[in-house]
């Protein structure tokens, strides 16, 4: 796999971590993830795109080894000062961006108030329409299991979650990546735990119309991908999303739920790079 480069910058008032995946004379491309991710839920993909792409990979505010806000400030539309923060501190004048669910939200909106900065958009497994049963899925995942005796433990419980990646796969690398030993020698989540304890109670059809006000202002190049097991976005959110952004590309990742690039990240890549082959982002 190709290396990256843990790097640190300050935007918004708080000290960020990223990847640098190098090949800075590429264009860039900026990639956000998801609730209770990192940076490295990205990594396949990013080594994948790294030959063709100046790739950055940052964690949100709240997440990985940025700073947490003290104010407990975890809105969208702080998140996305914190992306605008982030690529101006960076001197990105223009770029492509990816995001993921909670990042997905980000990129969409970043992108309807900042059009002038985004190149392309992929969109992953998330739009103004999610399905609630989904979302509590995942919550209620977050909120059960906060703390784990060993990393074996918590292997053992990510994978009975979602068994569509290996045990062997998600005690290496999901394990190491998001989760932190803590003085009483147990392991945490690599998150503020204010996303966990049930404080981000969202309204889910005030955020459906307030993001897709938004998104109705999109003209890049976009694409939506879902997967084919998810059950946070619906065919019908499929559906209103083309309906808001006329011309949007899709795609159904098979054998993937919602966290689509780690679930089948071979079956994500090949519709990401689809997307930029046919847009003349790249060559065959």
């Amino acid at each position: 796999m190709t290396q990256f480069t843990d790097r640190f910058v300050h935007a918004n008032g708080l000290k960020f971590h990223y990847l640098d995946w190098g090949n800075p004379e590429k264009p860039p491309l900026v990639l956000l993830h998801g609730v209770g991710q990192t940076c490295h839920t990205w990594d396949l993909f990013s080594a994948a795109m790294s030959p063709y792409f100046h790739v950055m990979a940052f964690d949100q505010r709240g997440h990985g080894d940025t700073d947490w806000a003290t104010d407990k400030d975890y809105s969208r539309k702080t998140m996305v000062k914190d992306a605008d923060a982030f690529t101006d501190a960076l001197g990105l004048k223009r770029f492509f961006l990816t995001g993921m669910s909670m990042g997905g939200a980000n990129s969409l909106s970043f992108t309807s108030n900042h059009s002038h900065k985004v190149e392309a958009l992929v969109v992953v497994d998330v739009g103004p329409r999610v399905e609630k049963e989904g979302v509590k899925h995942i919550r209620d995942f977050m909120s059960n299991y906060r703390e784990f005796n060993d990393l074996d433990e918590a292997a053992a419980i990510i994978h009975k979650f979602n068994p569509r990646r290996p045990l062997e796969v998600i005690r290496k690398y999901t394990c190491v990546y998001n989760l932190k030993q803590l003085p009483s020698g147990k392991w945490s989540w690599k998150y503020d735990t204010y996303f966990s304890e049930g404080h981000r109670s969202v309204d889910m059809k005030q955020m459906h119309d307030e993001l897709a006000a938004e998104v109705q202002k999109i003209k890049c190049p976009t694409l939506l991908v879902k997967g084919g097991e998810s059950d946070v976005l619906s065919l019908d959110g499929v559906k209103e999303f083309q309906q808001l952004i006329p011309g949007a590309d899709f795609s159904l990742v098979p054998k993937a739920g919602h966290s689509v690039m780690g679930d089948n990240p071979a079956g994500f890549e090949a519709a990401v790079r689809a997307f930029y082959q046919k847009k003349g982002y790249l060559t065959a």
